[in-house]
């Protein structure tokens, strides 16, 4: 039997007022929880872009954010963001920089969410159930990506890609 997973619902000010299973949330198709996504660049400005494995549930075979995941009930943006950033790429012992923060109405987004950085060159020990390959791309190779088909993408990262390349964080 599949574990529960919950989350904190949120009001319009991304106070708490709740928590409800994961699986109910999407069902519902509610934009009141929060997640985190993480972009990682290189020494030399690439950008590491993985691509989900068939087997995942939404967005099957779609690039993403380095890093993403769901805020867990009880947990901050930010601790949720180290434990995605263990979780999916086994990287630890490092300071993230938080350089975004969204609500569903900001860009049409999916949740309310906190975009961070981190500028990385070490090993990366990744989720190989989750994640079928990592790509280090340009912002222009992604761009040229989005701009040939949207859709290959995981549904908010054309939305995060446009706001982090109009604020000059590319």
């Amino acid at each position: 039997m599949e574990e529960i997973e919950y989350l904190d619902l949120v009001d319009e000010n991304d106070n708490v007022i709740g928590k409800e299973d994961r699986n109910v949330i999407y069902k519902n198709n509610w934009r009141n929880f929060r997640v985190i996504n993480i972009m990682i660049f290189t020494g030399d400005n690439k950008i590491i872009v993985p691509k989900r494995s068939a087997n995942r549930r939404v967005f099957p075979n779609c690039y993403d954010c380095s890093v993403g995941g769901h805020v867990s009930s009880g947990e901050t943006y930010e601790q949720a963001a180290y434990r995605e950033l263990e979780e999916e790429m086994g990287i630890t012992d490092v300071v993230l920089e938080e350089i975004g923060y969204f609500k569903p109405y900001d860009l049409g987004t999916s949740a309310f969410s906190k975009m961070y950085k981190l500028i990385y060159d070490g090993e990366l020990n990744y989720d190989k159930d989750g994640i079928q390959e990592i790509y280090y791309m340009s912002k222009y190779e992604i761009r040229n990506l989005i701009e040939e088909n949207p859709l290959q993408f995981k549904g908010d990262y054309p939305k995060f890609f446009k706001w982090l390349d109009e604020n000059g964080m590319l």
